[in-house]
């Protein structure tokens, strides 16, 4: 099975972009602990799709959400200036969820965007071997926002070179376009995700059709090159 995780899903940027049918996704997961965010998710119409109302981290609990519904809602206070909004998410242990959820055949691609968690969530995959099981990961450093814990982000980029993987690119290296949707489809065919064929090609064009239809027109802009509005 081919599989895709957005771990921070927020309104679903990266989830419209994935939907794509030149991946051949058959399952996409979307993480989301900050419960405003839940209704956008949810209101796609597609089997594939599973909403997570929670978010990974290194353990299961209930913890501090800030500025939940944000694009930069994190667990971690300090990344604001301003006191922000605060409600209690729940998260789950990435590795626990992994066991559970990742078969061994499975072609998995992981997106962590998760505002300063991304270190724990990795270090906790790297430990438990899951991350080994990885087809790729991408991965946005946004510790790096969090001035207590900065000092982590090159901690993350340490622990990844020692690690001998070669399943993951940084934020850096991958996410290259004008919008989220041609970032996100950069990695995933720099990452060789997409499916070539004949087939693949109708149901693509066949997507972008019915996309357009109900006013999503920006897969199509994306496929015939029209720079966005």
């Amino acid at each position: 099975m081919k599989v895709f995780l957005d771990v921070g899903a927020h309104e679903g940027s990266t989830l419209q972009a994935v939907r794509d049918p030149k991946y051949g996704f058959d399952r996409i997961y979307c993480f989301e602990p900050a419960r405003s965010c839940w209704a956008a998710l949810e209101a796609v119409r597609d089997p594939r799709v599973t909403v997570c109302r929670f978010g990974l981290w290194d353990r299961t609990c209930e913890h501090a959400l800030y500025d939940g519904g944000s694009r930069g809602a994190s667990m971690f206070e300090d990344k604001f200036r301003e006191p922000p909004s605060e409600e209690v998410a729940s998260f789950v242990r990435a590795s626990d969820w992994f066991r559970e959820h990742v078969g061994d055949d499975d072609q998995t691609y992981v997106k962590l965007n998760c505002e300063g968690a991304e270190c724990d969530i990795v270090e906790d995959l790297i430990e438990s071997g899951e991350l080994a099981r990885v087809r790729s990961v991408m991965i946005d450093p946004d510790v790096r926002k969090i001035p207590s814990l900065a000092y982590r982000e090159r901690e993350l980029r340490q622990g990844l070179e020692a690690s001998a993987l070669t399943n993951y690119f940084l934020e850096e290296q991958v996410m290259v376009g004008a919008t989220h949707r041609e970032r996100i489809q950069n990695w995933l065919r720099v990452a060789d995700a997409e499916e070539r064929s004949p087939r693949a090609g109708v149901r693509q064009l066949a997507y972008l059709i019915s996309e357009a239809r109900h006013g999503h027109r920006e897969p199509l802009r994306a496929a015939l090159h029209v720079p966005p509005r």
